[in-house]
C-alpha cells in the first residue's frame, strides 16, 4: 500500500515543482501615442459625451482600442517625444478619442552619421508630412519619408537641462544621409558644446528625443539669456483638499475618469453631489510651446476619499 501511495504522490510533486518554476506571465511593455493638436478628449466613447479639447499636441498611454475609438490615460514622470498633458499630481485621468485623431510618429529610433556630423531620432516623434519630423523647437526632413506607427513604445530620452547657449531661430544645417534641420521660434533650441570651424561653428545639440552634431554659419549661437527650467510638477500652494491614493475617480457625468495613483492635493473647494466631491481640476499642456494656457475639467471622487487638508 505504501509504495501505490508514493507512486500515487509522485506526479503530483511534478506537477506542483513544475508550476512553482514557471515564470509569472509578464505585462506586456506599455505603449503611448500622440493625438493631434485641438483634438477634443471625451469622458465615453461618444461624440455627444462632455469633453475638453487641447490646443497642442500631447502623448498618452494606450488603454485599449474599442472600433473608431481609443480609450487613453494621461501621463506622470514619463518622458516623451511630445508635450504631455499633466494633471494635478497623482492623478491619472482616462478619456476617448476618435481614432482618426491620433497622429503618426516615428515608428522605431534611427541614427546616421558622415562628414556632415550625426543625428540620432528616438522612436513617437512627431511625423508631419511625408519626410518632415517636428520635435522640440526642430523642423527635420529627410531623404525619405520613415516608417510611422500609430503608437509607440517608450522612448530612451535624455534628461535635457538649458545651457548658457542657444540656436538662433531660423538657424539650417546640413545633416548626415540628405537630412537638414531648422530651428524654429517657439522653443529654444540648446547647444551643449561648439567649437569654431572654417565655416562657422560645429555644434552639438541635444533634445529629449534628437541629437544632432552639425556645422551652423557663424553667428547662429546665441546666449541664451532665459534658463527655463523643467516643470517639475511641484505640489500646488493653498491646496484645500486631498485625494487620497487608490480613489477611483468619476467624471460629473457619472462615467469612470481614472484613479488617484497616489495621494492628490487640489485647491479647488469643490461642490458635492450626490456622495461624491467634484473639483475643477487643471490640465496643462509640458514640454511643448511656451504660453499655452491650461485648460480645466471637473473629477469627482467619493467624499469617503476625500480629506480637506489641515
Amino acid at each position: 500500500m505504501r509504495s501505490i501511495g508514493l507512486a500515487l504522490l509522485a506526479p503530483t510533486l511534478v506537477l506542483a515543482c513544475a508550476s512553482a518554476q514557471r515564470p509569472a506571465p509578464s505585462q506586456p511593455a506599455p505603449r503611448f501615442l500622440r493625438v493631434a493638436e485641438g483634438t477634443t478628449l471625451r469622458t465615453r466613447a461618444d461624440d455627444s459625451a462632455p469633453g475638453v479639447t487641447v490646443a497642442g499636441g500631447s502623448t498618452f498611454r494606450r488603454v485599449r482600442a474599442r472600433g473608431e475609438w481609443v480609450e487613453v490615460e494621461t501621463l506622470a514622470g514619463s518622458r516623451q517625444c511630445v508635450p504631455v498633458l499633466r494633471t494635478p499630481r497623482g492623478m491619472r485621468l482616462r478619456f476617448f478619442v476618435r481614432a482618426s485623431s491620433v497622429g503618426p510618429v516615428l515608428a522605431s529610433s534611427m541614427s546616421a552619421s558622415g562628414p556632415q556630423g550625426s543625428l540620432a531620432i528616438e522612436p513617437g516623434v512627431a511625423v508631419r508630412e511625408g519626410a518632415e519630423l517636428v520635435h522640440a523647437g526642430l523642423r527635420l526632413t529627410l531623404a525619405s519619408a520613415p516608417t510611422t506607427a500609430m503608437d509607440h513604445p517608450a522612448p530612451q530620452t535624455l534628461r535635457v537641462e538649458p545651457s548658457a547657449e542657444r540656436l538662433a531661430p531660423g538657424t539650417r544645417a546640413v545633416l548626415p544621409e540628405g537630412a537638414s534641420v531648422e530651428v524654429g521660434r517657439d522653443v529654444p533650441v540648446y547647444v551643449r558644446s561648439r567649437r569654431a570651424t572654417g565655416d562657422g561653428a560645429r555644434v552639438t545639440v541635444a533634445t529629449p528625443c534628437v541629437r544632432f552634431e552639425a556645422v551652423v554659419p557663424e553667428g547662429a549661437v546665441l546666449p541664451a539669456l532665459d534658463l527655463d527650467m523643467e516643470d517639475r510638477g511641484d505640489e500646488p500652494t493653498g491646496a484645500r483638499w486631498v485625494v487620497s491614493a487608490g480613489a477611483r475617480l468619476r467624471w460629473a457625468d457619472g462615467s469612470p475618469a481614472g484613479r488617484a495613483a497616489t495621494a492628490t492635493r487640489l485647491t479647488d473647494e469643490g461642490r458635492v453631489s450626490e456622495g461624491a466631491r467634484c473639483f475643477r481640476v487643471p490640465l496643462r499642456t509640458v514640454g511643448g510651446a511656451p504660453g499655452v494656457a491650461a485648460v480645466e475639467t471637473e473629477v469627482c471622487a467619493a467624499e469617503t476619499d476625500v480629506a480637506r487638508v489641515e
